[in-house]
Parts: C-alpha cells; sequence; structure tokens
C-alpha cells in the first residue's frame, strides 16, 4: 500500500462527492473511494514499469495519480450533465 499525500486524497474525494451529485454527510465514504483509486491507479502504474527504470520521486508519483483520478472523476462529471 503506497501513502499518499492528503492533497492528493482531497482532490480525488472531491471530484468523486461531485460526480455522485455532492450528497451531504457521506465524507468517509469518499475519502475511503478516493485512496483506494489512487491505491488502485498507482499499484497498475507500477506493475507497468521494471523497477529499474523507475526514476520519478514518490511525491511526483502521487501528484501525477491525483492528477488522472481527478482527470476522470472531471470526465464523468462533464458526460453525466449533458
Amino acid at each position: 500500500m503506497v501513502k499518499f499525500n492528503e492533497d492528493a486524497i482531497k482532490i480525488a474525494a472531491y471530484y468523486n462527492w461531485q460526480n455522485a451529485g455532492c450528497p451531504q454527510g457521506k465524507d468517509e465514504y469518499f475519502w475511503a473511494m478516493a485512496v483506494e483509486q489512487l491505491n488502485k491507479c498507482c499499484c497498475n502504474k507500477s506493475a507497468k514499469k521494471p523497477a529499474a527504470k523507475a526514476k520519478t520521486s514518490s511525491a511526483a508519483k502521487v501528484s501525477s495519480v491525483a492528477k488522472t483520478v481527478a482527470s476522470s472523476a472531471k470526465k464523468k462529471t462533464t458526460i453525466a450533465k449533458k
């Protein structure tokens, strides 16, 4: 399990919450969902790359994963509004 910074989790949780229609009282649910998504995304990416070629810092990887999750959630929100 990878340890993510709080900002990456906040961003992913926010977009998940928005995508779900902004329901009240589900903070912990969306936080847990964000952590799960970030872990899944990070684990899938790291499994594809050989360890010897991985030169990116952990912070950069977390930032990249958060952007990927946020981008995916934004696309879903945009599609849902159409």
